[in-house]
């Protein structure tokens, strides 16, 4: 079905994204979507982060379940909590730990 039917630009966005890879550790379960998305869920307080690569933004969900969306450049020019900071920080952790997983995956192939 639908194989008469040429994919055009931008269908790569509609399609619901899919997790790629995950891995659990000693403070978060961190989830990395087809679509670049990286998720990160925290274990000792259920807060979340969400790094959007196509919208340039990071969405934060508190321990009290209030979700905030923030465009990466407007936390550059007005900063944010101590705790989002620190969440925006382990998930720079946890990106150069996917990215170092697959640099060395590259290079047994």
């Amino acid at each position: 079905a639908g194989a008469a039917h040429a994919p055009r630009p931008g269908d790569e966005l509609s399609r619901l994204p899919f997790v790629k890879s995950w891995f659990r550790t000693r403070n978060a379960i961190v989830f990395y979507l087809s679509n670049g998305t990286l998720q990160i869920n925290f274990f000792q307080d259920h807060t979340k982060v969400i790094l959007c690569p196509l919208m340039s933004a990071v969405t934060y969900i508190n321990e009290h379940r209030e979700i905030r969306t923030y465009r990466l450049a407007a936390l550059e020019q007005c900063g944010c909590s101590k705790q989002l900071f620190t969440r925006i920080k382990y998930a720079k952790s946890m990106i150069d730990r996917i990215l170092a997983a697959k640099s060395n995956q590259n290079r047994l192939h």
